[in-house]
């Protein structure tokens, strides 16, 4: 692949496992909150569906890009190829990834603000603490832009 669209293609992966990752976390952190009731977690609850909202959104908005820009056909799901349709893809990525950038800064203040759950709660079985790792991953989304700029300085 030529590098604009090698970068196209790991752009859309990274990004799309990064966005999968958070909402996989947010949703086994609702099960484990749903499973210890309480008003505490009534409110830990509702913000968790909020974000869940929000994150499902934004994956709604990425699989449109996907089908809109990414894709030759909807049909095909083959990548585009030419210089233009890359570049673009690769513009009306960035102009998502803005959008998403907001909404990512509102859900990670909204956790920050939290009482979060007692870690007993969000224990994994691995031992690590699934609240931490949703941040994580939510900071992780959220420095998408730092991938981007490594990615940009290889090609």
């Amino acid at each position: 692949m030529p590098g604009a669209a090698e970068m196209l293609w790991r752009v859309n992966s990274e990004y799309a496992r990064r966005l999968t990752q958070v909402n996989t976390y947010l949703n086994l952190l609702e099960q484990m909150i749903l499973i210890h009731p309480g008003e505490p977690q009534e409110r830990v609850r509702a913000a968790i569906q909020y974000a869940l909202e929000q994150v499902q959104l934004m994956l709604d908005e990425h699989r449109a890009w996907r089908y809109s820009y990414y894709y030759e056909s909807a049909e095909t799901r083959r990548m585009v190829q030419t210089m233009s349709a890359v570049n673009r893809a690769l513009a009306r990525f960035t102009r998502m990834r803005t959008q998403h950038e907001r909404r990512l800064h509102d859900l990670r203040a909204l956790l920050e603000h939290l009482q979060r759950p007692d870690p007993v709660l969000t224990r994994v079985s691995t031992g690590g603490d699934l609240w931490q790792m949703t941040e994580f991953a939510l900071n992780d989304l959220g420095r998408f832009d730092e991938y981007l700029r490594d990615l940009s300085s290889v090609s």
